[in-house]
């Protein structure tokens, strides 16, 4: 499957291990490891910066390509080594990269939990999908640019994540910069610890089910609704507030107005709206949904909220399908009306 850079998360807007496999393709914890690219890159050596270079680029040649052409795209790099190499040099010299640099690794010490994490997902994905091969973890330093991202790091998927962007509420992320609405607050509530496993693992998914399979609503939103109900199955003790990203008041309102939200949905022909501006608002983050006419209380990507409930549902009465065959439904209309999924009353 081609790999896009999914989420190029916030422009919005890991050495490789060898996982082995028990018979009920289980991995073995030992080796769920992330390669800290971050931390090796600002432990090259400047007195001898092209052969410390070289020895970590001849480790990770594909990530390394990836992350200084895309990630850090420093000037020369594979055109003109001296001038890529003052620049390298300059970089993981800075006084401020190393700064925020050291305050991820107090706030990462240990990744451990992240670890763990991973691991419990992945052999849930190998459970589900034993065809596939597991999946290499990095993690990598990116100036606060590029969240995560997914690539093909030889006969396997690698999944990259930028630990600087996921530091909570310990980094002042409103005081940056970037333009667009990459730092909202709506945004950064979830750059923390308890969403990175899950936003790490959405890319995988988003990559297995590829592009809606239309252009109305209903197909982003059944398409988002089977990436958060694949989500689940790899991560069945997450929280709705995580896997969804609301917060505990936003479920709460979605649970007491789903009857009004879905006739809503109908009297403004939602579900089969093909107006990009309108798709959006209904399945990308946003701090509410008032610029569709819904109540200001009510949050953004509601669609995503109705795609997993429909989703949730049509796999409840389809007992005898798995993922696969989930994935592969693409007929989004039919799927919905097979699933009979009715609203809550209050």
């Amino acid at each position: 499957m081609k790999k896009k850079y999914i989420y190029l998360a916030l422009t919005l807007f890991i050495l490789s291990f060898s996982a082995c496999k028990t018979d009920d393709n289980q991995v073995d914890n030992r080796d769920i490891s992330i390669i800290r690219f971050d931390k090796l890159l600002f432990k090259l050596d400047t007195a001898n910066i092209e052969a410390s270079f070289n020895i970590l680029h001849d480790k990770y040649p594909a990530f390394s390509d990836i992350y200084f052409e895309k990630v850090v795209p420093l000037a020369g790099y594979k055109s003109d080594s001296i001038m890529f190499f003052n620049e390298l040099r300059s970089f993981v010299s800075d006084t401020e990269l190393i700064r925020i640099e050291s305050m991820v690794e107090e706030y990462f010490s240990d990744m451990k939990d992240i670890e763990n994490g991973f691991n419990k997902a992945i052999q849930n994905l190998l459970k589900l999908f034993p065809e596939e091969k597991p999946p290499v973890l990095y993690s990598y330093f990116s100036a606060f640019s590029i969240q995560r991202f997914i690539f093909e790091d030889g006969d396997r998927d690698g999944l990259a994540f930028s630990p600087e962007l996921f530091l909570g509420d310990k980094f002042p992320y409103s005081d940056l910069e970037h333009g667009k609405n990459t730092f909202s607050k709506y945004l950064v509530r979830t750059y923390n610890k308890d969403h990175l496993v899950k936003k790490v693992m959405e890319l995988w998914v988003e990559d297995k089910l590829g592009d809606p399979t239309g252009n109305r609503a209903i197909d982003a939103m059944i398409k988002n609704g089977k990436k958060l109900y694949i989500l689940k199955r790899l991560m069945p003790e997450i929280s709705d507030t995580v896997l969804l990203e609301y917060t505990p008041d936003q479920m709460d309102w979605l649970s007491d107005n789903e009857q009004e939200m879905w006739n809503f949905y109908i009297e403004n022909n939602l579900f089969y709206t093909t107006d990009n501006y309108k798709i959006k608002r209904l399945t990308e983050p946003g701090p509410n949904s008032q610029a569709l006419g819904m109540p200001k209380k009510s949050p953004g990507e509601t669609g995503n909220y109705l795609g997993y409930k429909i989703v949730a549902e049509f796999m409840r009465r389809n007992g005898e399908m798995d993922v696969n065959d989930l994935i592969n439904y693409k007929d989004s209309q039919k799927l919905m009306e097979k699933s009979r999924f009715k609203p809550k009353l209050k």
